[in-house]
């Protein structure tokens, strides 16, 4: 009976320390995590690790430093702003975000280690009412390094109906084995997709199953790279990688103008683009005039003696 007993205020204790750590950010502020998801699976909790969950539609805003700890958000809200840093644990990226779960970021930076992505963002089923998104205005993800093989992904987008929408921040893939950057600066796979109205890329991309990748600016394609710039000027050029029916469109905005028109080939990554309007100088204007003007004198002069 006391062995029974015994065990049931064991059982009391786990349960109570789980939901403890399942909190907001402050509470990791004073130390009082210690719960990670070591099988995402079967959502079994191990104590002694470095892992925050955020769950239960909360919304928490990281705007301090983390050193060897990463975040697991699902059904919930994770805000990054300046002075928010997370390097991550081991073995996991610095975000994992899964099922109706959004990201919004505008400042601060996530690190990857080792050769592990920074940041995930999943969907989790295959519906796409579970959706996660992100919204990217600034800050940088750099993939983990790795010392004996490829670096690791920088932004890795996944899920049926899972989106991202870019307007600044650095992505950087991956530092590896020899030195360059081998991971990529951003992965979208099994139908989810990424919108890139600005920021810096350094790192291939590689667009995987049904999934695509919206540049917005002026953008010209030739082979796998594709160059130009967004509207606010950033330069861009990047290889970019399709398999499984990836695509990538290049689209154009009415607040740019852009000087050549965007490439149509190959079909596989389409083109929605105004003709460009050509820009014709004052000077480029007077020197038509006067050759307009010439030509109609010396008409006025060979007309009249003309049988």
């Amino acid at each position: 009976m006391s062995a029974a007993l015994h065990l049931s205020s064991s059982t009391v204790a786990v349960a109570l320390t789980l939901l403890l750590s399942i909190r907001s950010v402050s509470s990791v502020l004073n130390g009082d995590n210690d719960f990670t998801f070591t099988d995402t699976t079967q959502r079994f909790l191990q104590p002694n690790s470095n892992v925050t969950i955020l769950s239960d539609g909360a919304v928490d805003t990281i705007n301090e430093k983390f050193d060897g700890e990463s975040f697991y958000v699902r059904n919930a809200t994770l805000i990054l702003e300046n002075g928010g840093e997370i390097l991550a644990t081991e073995d996991w990226p610095g975000i994992r975000l899964v099922t109706s779960s959004t990201l919004k970021m505008t400042g601060g930076s996530v690190q990857g280690r080792h050769d592990k992505p920074a940041v995930e963002l999943h969907n989790g089923q295959s519906s796409n009412d579970t959706a996660s998104f992100a919204e990217i205005y600034g800050g940088s993800i750099v993939g983990g390094q790795s010392s004996d093989g490829v670096g690791g992904d920088a932004f890795y987008v996944h899920g049926f109906g899972t989106e991202a929408k870019i307007f600044a921040g650095q992505f950087i893939g991956g530092i590896g084995q020899d030195g360059g950057i081998d991971g990529l600066s951003i992965n979208v796979q099994n139908f989810a997709s990424v919108h890139i109205h600005s920021g810096t890329i350094l790192g291939e991309i590689e667009i995987g199953t049904g999934s695509n990748i919206a540049f917005y600016g002026c953008f010209l394609r030739s082979g796998a790279t594709i160059s130009g710039e967004f509207v606010d000027g950033t330069e861009l050029n990047v290889v970019v990688k399709t398999k499984n029916g990836g695509t990538v469109s290049l689209i154009a905005v009415s607040e740019q103008e852009c000087e050549t028109q965007p490439s149509m080939q190959p079909t596989s990554f389409p083109t929605i683009s105004p003709q460009p309007t050509p820009q014709i100088s004052i000077g480029r204007r007077k020197k038509q005039s006067l050759l307009l003007l010439a030509a109609l004198t010396l008409l006025a002069i060979i007309l009249p003696g003309l049988p």
